[in-house]
């Protein structure tokens, strides 16, 4: 969307458009002189197509001519004829002479439309001849000519008081023309002709900028948005919004204020021109774009593929405004490194391009670079070769001498050649042609930074670090100019720089690794934690992997890192800020019941945020828990949580205890590098008073091949107790008390399995405790084991439609109900047809314990990128189970794991779901597996007992009943419980339970 441009500064383009006008026809009453006009007027284009000059005079005679016989619509014709003819040749002087002499004649004989073009030539003329006076009194005329045939304060006299000021900027006089022009402008303002006073502020802040005046562009943009007419909401006014916004962005204005301007702007074309007009979508196309360029990623790439798809479907995909949102948006997703969605975009924009614009064009030689970016990413050589040549070709055709595209695409090429020869060493010549890259002001910024990288590769070959670090410090200042401090292209440039300074065993290593840590962290709570969109969620914890795996090697060999980094990683297993943390902790130490429920609140909706953003599952529930969240929060006083005494985990370890982190960490894979992708498995061990001790146990893939190998179950878990806790032996020596947090796959690990080296199983050598993140050990201690009056909900027995009924849960809710109600708990019992979801969900409010006998699932087949796992896992209840896509149905029968996050369960000491595969999910980036597992921590469980596998149902009864009977009898905390259970069923003293098949399936989670 351009707003219209009047003259500035050059001659050519000035007239063009006042050139354009069509004569008014004749109305003289003598058809004789029509006939004669019309003869003579083909004559003069003839003659003026081969002599200019012999054309003017034959229209000028012919003007006085038709003067003296009183024809003076005629006269006036030929007249300003015959003045255009002199401004096509430059004859200014004869131009304005003339023009000057016949102006009170052609002033009476041309209408409105003719006085305003015979007027802008006569100005310009003037000017050009340096006659200032004589500019000054046509001016004065000019305007008195338009009041009269139109009133003061009309559009045609505010357009000669405008016309005229151009006319001095166009022929030099700037300061005269600046001036006039503002005075025009705030003649215009003060009357009631709003939207062509916003029109013309907009105008006349375009023509300054593209003239290099960005003051004077400024000026006019924010005196024109503080003008009355800004005050009534028009199309002009978004228009001029919208043009100011892209100044912003082209003149680095601050990136607050330039945001808000491109938002204001969006919104008011919305409102003005409709959603899916062309011009709302340039408003959204250019917000996003800004967002994406100045790191807020996911908010702009959420904006960018909305407006992208409503170009696809409201304008076609036969639009070049379709196509600029296409390229944007493929734009935005590489630089969130999902070459592989842009790829595709690129490939078709590529090939519709040159169909409509030509080979030879920008547009075409634009694509052809994106195709090259996008191929190089995902590793294709070739393909990538090909398109950078395609570039450089269609660079050799436009043949612009001020550009260098063909150059640039030479340049792509040669640094495609060396990223895929990363371990061969380069000549020295082309070396330091590579270095000289990042000085190349026309190269884009993109090809700057990666050729100064590669460049640093090989002087690090060639033992020349100082060399390496200088160009990395100057890769990171480049792309910090261009892209900003918080952006992924940024992160990986200061991520080479404190790796070089780690290889040079440099002093400022670890402060190096320091501040990326944090720049990252907050970049990713404000991204993921405030927009949410699944390419971001996925690249924001790759990029995590790649600072953690470095900074991890770094820890491994200098212990001051070891504390800085464990406590790195413990942030980003959960990516949160520690708000929950405090805000539970508030909950537990609060005496107000009112405070106490709003931060329980809290503490759940940042959870359903958090699961749910980063997912990039953004949907109208989303921004309902968002608006909850918000009003909830306000709720809460700014103080609570804030002067909560901050314990680390070694102040909460006893001294017989050690936590062990387990944490998998990868690096994106490059070319040239074939193990680089191999997720590789740490171990973070921390004690009571020491520093952690960091481990490194090797690829998890070869820890997990070679324990699969084994036959023989003792031995396969022996083999894997070896590889996770072997190497932790010296630190792990007299320690009774284990905390494990698992990572990723590890969940899926029955851990109570292995066998220690004098063949005891784990739960036997340890008292375990199995947490979903460190800052659960806060809480373990607190509400551990049931108590009188407490209430705890029983279901099952359950009435299923299509499931195969489980006849030993009615044993088992029965010899659980009797112990808890023994034990003096208020017991409810749901079976039947009343086990139905909405029963379920109203009877656990409030209930300390929650036992659900019944069927559980998770469906690992399901297509990832169509299924949420949240929606791939849950439970079968009572109610007939509708053959339909997942949905969150009270009636159908099956309560997922999406349903039940929503739940609030910050009452609910223990959730144990004693049915299948409960414990299995998704593997996470954030906190443990996605799927039940998640649901509950995020409603608000602070334990749940779950299956890693299908379990028999008899045999289940038996060990339920008899955990229930121990938890109860003897007076122990939950996980206590579980580990005597398991004890027993292990030397057969449970029915039906002596099989790892049965007793190991069962994990506790807590957290």
């Amino acid at each position: 969307m351009v707003a219209k441009r009047h003259p500035l500064p050059t001659i050519g383009a000035a007239l063009l458009a006042l050139l354009l006008i069509a004569f008014p026809a004749a109305t003289g009453q003598h058809r004789s002189a029509e006939v004669r006009a019309a003869e003579i007027g083909q004559q003069v284009n003839q003659l003026s197509d081969r002599d200019p000059n012999a054309g003017r005079t034959l229209a000028w005679s012919a003007s006085q001519d038709f003067r003296k016989e009183g024809e003076r619509v005629l006269a006036g014709r030929f007249g300003l004829q015959a003045l255009k003819l002199d401004a096509e040749v430059n004859a200014w002087q004869r131009l304005a002479r003339d023009g000057l002499t016949a102006r009170d004649e052609l002033s009476k004989e041309l209408d409105g439309d003719g006085i305003a073009l015979f007027y802008n030539l006569l100005l310009h003329a003037q000017g050009m001849v340096g006659d200032r006076e004589g500019q000054q009194k046509s001016v004065k005329a000019y305007i008195e000519k338009t009041v009269a045939m139109s009133g003061e304060d009309s559009k045609s006299e505010i357009m000669a008081r405008i016309i005229g000021a151009y006319s001095f900027l166009e022929t030099g006089d700037t300061q005269e023309g600046f001036i006039r022009l503002q005075s025009a402008l705030r003649h215009a303002a003060a009357g009631k002709n709003y939207g062509l006073t916003l029109s013309e502020y907009t105008t006349a802040a375009q023509s300054f900028a593209d003239s290099g005046q960005m003051a004077a562009a400024e000026a006019f943009y924010t005196e024109g948005l503080g003008t009355n007419a800004a005050k009534i909401e028009s199309r002009e006014l978004a228009t001029l919004w919208f043009e100011y916004s892209r100044f912003l962005q082209r003149s680095g204005g601050d990136i607050d204020a330039t945001l808000r301007t491109a938002q204001t702007a969006r919104e008011m074309l919305q409102r003005q021109y409709g959603e899916t007009s062309e011009e709302a979508i340039s408003g959204g196309d250019n917000l996003a774009s800004f967002l994406v360029n100045n790191g807020a990623v996911a908010s702009g790439l959420n904006i960018q593929e909305e407006i992208y798809q409503t170009a696809l479907s409201s304008l076609g995909n036969d639009v070049p405004l379709t196509w600029r949102t296409a390229n944007n948006y493929a734009e935005a997703l590489r630089m969130v490194d999902h070459p592989e969605v842009a790829r595709g975009i690129d490939e078709a924009l590529l090939k519709l391009r040159i169909t409509h614009y030509g080979h030879a064009s920008i547009q075409a030689l634009v694509s052809a670079s994106n195709l090259g970016l996008d191929l190089l990413a995902l590793g294709d050589r070739d393909g990538a070769l090909k398109a950078f040549e395609e570039q450089r070709k269609i660079g050799l055709e436009i043949a612009d001498p001020h550009s260098e595209h063909a150059a640039q695409g030479e340049r792509w090429k040669e640094y495609t050649q060396a990223y895929f020869l990363r371990y061969a060493r380069m000549d020295n010549k082309s070396l330091e042609d590579m270095a000289a890259i990042k000085d190349w002001r026309s190269a884009p910024d993109l090809m700057r930074i990666k050729t100064a990288q590669l460049a640093a590769e090989q002087f690090e070959m060639r033992d020349d670090t100082k060399r390496a670090l200088a160009l990395r410090q100057e890769a990171y200042e480049i792309s910090k100019g261009a892209f900003g401090e918080l952006h992924p292209l940024t992160f990986d440039a200061l991520l080479e720089v404190a790796t070089t300074h780690m290889r040079r065993k440099d002093a400022e290593t670890l402060q190096s690794f320091q501040q990326l840590d944090e720049r990252m962290f907050d970049w990713m709570l404000r991204e993921v934690g405030s927009s949410g969109n699944r390419y971001v969620a996925e690249t924001t914890r790759r990029l995590a992997d790649d600072m953690l795996r470095t900074f991890g090697e770094f820890a491994l060999s200098s212990p001051e890192a070891a504390t800085l980094y464990a406590d790195s990683v413990a942030r980003w297993k959960t990516m949160e800020s520690g708000e929950r943390t405090r805000l539970r902790m508030a909950a537990e130490t609060t005496t107000n019941p009112d405070m106490h429920k709003l931060a329980e609140t809290v503490v759940r909706l940042l959870g359903q945020q958090q699961e749910l953003l980063s997912s990039g599952d953004v949907d109208t529930e989303v921004r309902q828990i968002l608006t909850e969240l918000k009003a909830t929060r306000d709720r809460l006083p700014k103080s609570l949580g804030q002067n909560i005494a901050t314990q680390s985990v070694e102040d909460v370890l006893g001294t017989n205890a050690a936590m062990v982190d387990f944490f998998v960490s990868s690096r994106r894979a490059r070319n040239g590098d074939a193990n680089s992708a191999d997720s590789r498995l740490q171990a973070i061990v921390r004690r009571k008073g020491e520093a952690p001790a960091i481990f490194d146990l090797g690829a998890l893939g070869t820890i997990v091949r070679q324990a699969a190998a084994e036959e023989n179950p003792d031995r396969r878990f022996g083999k894997l107790y070896q590889s996770l806790f072997g190497p932790l032996k010296g630190v792990l020596e007299d320690r009774t008390q284990l905390y494990i947090v698992p990572d990723g796959a590890l969940y899926s690990i029955p851990f109570a399995m292995m066998k220690t080296d004098d063949g005891r199983h784990l739960d036997e050598a340890f008292e375990v405790h199995m947490l979903t993140r460190e800052d659960a050990i806060f809480f373990t201690p607190k509400r551990d084991r049931p108590a009188p009056g407490e209430k705890a909900l029983v279901v099952g027995d359950l009435k299923y439609w299509h499931q195969r009924p489980l006849p030993f849960t009615r044993r088992e809710i029965h010899d659980v109900g009797n112990d808890l109600k023994a034990a003096g708990l208020d017991v409810v019992s749901l079976s039947g047809t009343t086990g139905m979801e909405v029963p379920i969900r109203k009877a656990s409010a409030d209930a300390s314990i929650i036992h659900l006998a019944t069927h559980g699932f998770f469906d690992a087949d399901t297509d990832e990128e169509t299924t949420d796992a949240l929606w791939r896992s849950g439970l079968i209840v009572a109610g007939k189970v509708a053959a339909q896509e997942p949905d969150a149905n009270d009636n159908d029968g099956i309560l997922y794991a999406r349903e039940l996050m929503n739940w609030d369960l910050s009452s609910t000491d223990l959730v144990v779901l004693s049915a299948c595969q409960t414990a299995l999910g998704d593997p996470s980036r954030i906190g443990n597996v996605r799927g039940l597992p998640t649901a509950l921590a995020i409603a608000g469980a602070r334990r749940s007992l779950l299956t890693l596998w299908s379990v028999d149902d008899e045999g289940t009864a038996n060990f339920m009943a008899r955990y229930y009977q121990i938890l109860t009898e003897d007076k122990l905390d939950y996980a206590a419980a579980l580990r005597r259970t398991r004890i027993e069923a292990i030397s057969g003293k449970i029915d039906k339970a002596s099989d790892p098949s049965l007793w190991a399936a069962f994990v506790l989670f807590e957290g």
